[in-house]
């Protein structure tokens, strides 16, 4: 195996760790009520390197974007509000 060849594979894997790093970090930072949604989608992502990388980025930017604009139609202003309730009693995390 040659010097460059070499080099390829290496690049090609650091590409993989550091797509999956970043699917790992949207997973990590979007908002599930049902916690093991987390957990599937990052076994998802390392048992599918670029496949379930993509697939995970995508769904999670979509979820977050719809949950954006429910927010906004609905004129909540709290992030992990879903309810009347629980915007009004929400307190912070304390």
């Amino acid at each position: 195996m040659s010097n460059f060849e070499i080099y390829l594979l290496i690049g090609f894997f650091g590409f993989l760790f550091t797509l999956n790093s970043l699917a790992i970090y949207i997973v990590l930072n979007t908002y599930f009520k049902v916690k093991e949604r987390r957990l599937y989608q990052i076994l998802f992502v390392w048992l599918l390197p670029y496949i379930g990388a993509m697939f995970t980025i995508y769904i999670n930017k979509q979820d977050y974007y719809d949950q954006k604009l429910a927010r906004k139609e609905s004129g909540f202003t709290d992030f992990f509000a879903t309810t009347s309730y629980e915007a009004t009693n929400h307190r912070g995390g304390r």
